[in-house]
Parts: C-alpha cells; sequence; structure tokens
C-alpha cells in the first residue's frame, strides 16, 4: 500500500458506519442532541450544520438548539436531555465521568441505550476529528 493512501481518512466510510447508530434503541432527538454538541465540542462547522439539519428534521425546538451550548444552565431540556449530555461532555472531552454524571446516565438510561449513546458520541466525534482533518 502506498505512503498516500494511509495518509487519506475516507470520511465517508466513518458515516456509514455512524448511520446504523439511526436506528439503535435510543430516542432519535436525544441521539441528535449529543450527536449534535459532540460535533460543537469538537469544533467541526461541517458536522455541526449537518446536525443542526438533522435536528430541525427531527422537530426539535429552535429555542432548544440555540441553548445546546449551555444545556446545563437551561430550562429547555428535560432530565433525560441532560443526562446524555452530561454523558457526551465527559466523553468528548476525555475526561472520566464524574460519580453524579455515572449515576445520573445509569438511571435514566437501559444498559443498552447507555452503550448506544456511548457509540453515537465517539462515533461522532472520530467523523468530526477526521473531517477537520480532510480540510487540512
Amino acid at each position: 500500500m502506498s505512503a498516500d493512501k494511509w495518509q487519506t481518512i475516507d470520511v465517508k466510510h466513518i458515516d456509514r458506519s455512524a448511520r446504523s447508530l439511526h436506528a439503535c434503541s435510543l430516542d432519535p432527538s436525544i441521539r441528535c442532541l449529543a450527536e449534535l454538541r459532540a460535533s460543537q465540542i469538537n469544533g467541526c462547522l461541517t458536522c455541526t450544520h449537518f446536525r443542526q439539519e438533522q435536528a430541525e428534521a427531527l422537530g426539535i425546538a429552535p429555542s432548544k438548539l440555540s441553548a445546546l451550548d449551555a444545556w446545563s444552565e437551561s430550562d429547555e431540556f428535560d432530565e433525560r436531555e441532560k443526562a446524555a449530555l452530561a454523558w457526551c461532555e465527559s466523553f468528548t472531552r476525555f475526561r472520566p465521568a464524574d460519580p453524579a454524571t455515572r449515576k445520573l446516565a445509569l438511571t435514566a438510561f437501559s444498559a443498552r441505550e447507555l452503550a448506544d449513546l456511548t457509540m453515537a458520541i465517539e462515533m461522532t466525534s472520530a467523523l468530526s476529528r477526521a473531517s477537520r482533518r480532510a480540510a487540512i
């Protein structure tokens, strides 16, 4: 394999894998909010725009979308959404979940939903980072 082949990342392949998560056990709006927040944290404008469009298509309120970067202080989000966003913050920022975040997530979600949420966050983060690298 040539050196050039190793230096390229086909973002389309990552996106195809990420799309399989759309059929996961998690509520689509919660998954979408977590993915949008992960894209915001990773600083990928293309991914953020794409996730914003998905959120709008799902009918997520514009007021909720505009409050997303300050979700923890907002009354726009319910307890499950806040649990998902706290979980998202801990994974996307590469820091372990504190005991309160872990308890909130374990209380709000089934084991399957939490696994699906974690994978959605991680796949979105990988896609955001790969997309930013491909743009360089």
